[in-house]
């Protein structure tokens, strides 16, 4: 950590981009300063043990750099930042979830130079998760820290037992549909589908709308309600009319699990849209192995070309009070994402213990590479386990396309306008466009232009605030 940088220097800062910009393909990242006693720090809320571990790897790599690992809580960290800052001492590196606090707080610093300077991060990373850190769609300002698809689950159990072929790893939002409008079998107890992490009015506007970078078919710029919104909204009501869909607590679940437990650990659901560390830490348990349940991981499906795919991406930021902002992103890419420290994650997987105890923390790796990299995807396919009923990471791997993060994370205005507009409006007076949709008090196709508008308008504000405090970029 270390002590408040003045003005003048983060102006130099700013300044210095413009010194670095190359030409496409040309690549002119600033030396590493590998002699000068250096520290650095880096706040996250999750895997202390693996992210010490490669702290610890780093360090051998670059001896003359001390890095300390900063620990915080999801419910925690913003807060936690907002003191550092008032202290003067924030963390050279940190994870958040809210983007919108960091815009209205000089705590970021801008990394252009660095990425846009560094040919793995150009050459390698997803195209969609390159572009995370663009507030202002000229420079970037944090990086992803860690990535999880929104995995689908399918129960190879409930498929046999309807006699239905389940479908291939590059499945389409198509077969999603049908599968979840035709495999409920109330004979044999059986619901189509579960939303556990999510439902399909989230994940449908990114799988439908093309070059989507944030939900709702957010392209950087706007909304686009009128792709995939609508429609998904109706079919996530529609499958809970019909009873396609289990509903925990409902009467219809109770009569079939009067414990009313999670439907995805009950084998009673053909599909369900949850996330990747469900295989963690359900799947690959006693409970479910007892009883049985034979989940298969499928990426979000794809219906628009070029269109992306739900995911869990946490951002990391470098602190505009860091000192060694060079030396700072390069401890960020080998903890996060670089292939360097990719390799060495999958060496330390399957020696990862939970801090006290002699518990392996992994019996599945609990994140996935962002860069497409085919040494590094057959090194991570070979670590991850053959579940005795599936063991085809290779396709699972290869149709990771587009991974597309919550919108609070990298859509300047998201909460706002969720809290004020979404899920805050009045609707012919229901409160909530979706409920009020559930209720038949608005049909959604009516809000499309209204919603696409209200969104813009939360994010003008956003950047308003982020300008004020950032300024704005400087034009060629």
């Amino acid at each position: 950590m270390k002590k408040l940088v003045s003005l003048v220097l983060a102006l130099c800062m700013v300044l210095s981009l413009a010194s670095f910009a190359t030409a496409e393909g040309e690549y002119n990242m600033p030396p590493m300063n590998t002699t000068d006693p250096i520290e650095l720090s880096i706040m996250t809320w999750d895997d202390f043990e693996m992210t010490e571990a490669l702290a610890a790897s780093f360090m051998e790599l670059y001896p003359n750099i001390t890095v300390t690992v900063i620990r915080t809580t999801t419910a925690d960290v913003t807060a936690d930042l907002t003191n550092y800052a008032a202290a003067g001492d924030l963390p050279d590196a940190f994870f958040f979830l809210d983007l919108d606090p960091l815009m209205a707080s000089p705590y970021m610093a801008d990394i252009s130079m660095y990425i846009e300077n560094d040919e793995e991060a150009q050459t390698k990373l997803y195209s969609t998760i390159r572009k995370m850190g663009y507030i202002d769609g000229e420079r970037c300002f944090f990086m992803a820290g860690e990535f999880l698809p929104a995995t689908v689950f399918m129960d190879a159990n409930v498929f046999e037992a309807l006699n239905v072929e389940m479908p291939g790893q590059d499945w389409t939002w198509e077969e999603f549909v049908e599968l979840t409008q035709t495999l409920t079998d109330p004979t044999q107890q059986i619901w189509a589908y579960s939303n556990g992490m999510y439902a399909p009015v989230t994940c449908g506007p990114i799988a439908l709308t093309a070059n989507s970078i944030g939900e709702f078919g957010w392209n950087g710029e706007s909304y686009n309600f009128e792709s995939g919104w609508a429609e998904s909204l109706e079919l996530q009501l529609e499958n809970i009319r019909l009873g396609n869909t289990a509903v925990g607590g409902s009467d219809a679940y109770l009569a079939v699990d009067p414990s009313n437990e999670w439907p995805g650990q009950t084998g009673h659901v053909a599909v369900l849209t949850d996330a990747f560390w469900t295989l963690n830490n359900i799947y690959t348990q006693p409970l479910a192995l007892d009883r049985g349940i034979k989940m298969v991981p499928y990426n979000p499906p794809v219906g628009a070309e070029n269109a992306g795919q739900l995911a869990f991406l946490d951002g990391v930021a470098i602190s505009s009070q860091c000192e060694h902002p060079r030396e700072a992103y390069e401890m960020v890419k080998y903890l996060c994402w670089g292939k360097d420290g990719w390799m060495k994650r999958v060496e330390l997987f399957p020696t990862i213990v939970w801090e006290g105890t002699e518990n392996k923390a992994y019996n599945v790796p609990n994140c996935l590479p962002m860069i497409q990299d085919d040494e590094l995807n057959e090194a991570f396919a070979a670590l991850m386990p053959d579940l005795g009923y599936w063991n085809d990471w290779v396709s699972f791997m290869e149709n990771i396309q587009n991974p597309v993060t919550w919108g609070a994370r990298t859509i300047p205005g998201f909460n706002a306008f969720l809290a004020n507009a979404y899920n805050g409006g009045d609707f012919n007076g229901t409160i909530g466009i979706e409920a009020a949709v559930s209720a038949g008090a608005a049909d959604p196709w009516d809000y499309t232009t209204w919603l696409a508008e209200q969104g813009r308008y939360y994010y003008d504000q956003a950047m308003a605030a982020f300008f004020e405090i950032y300024g704005a970029p400087t034009a060629e």
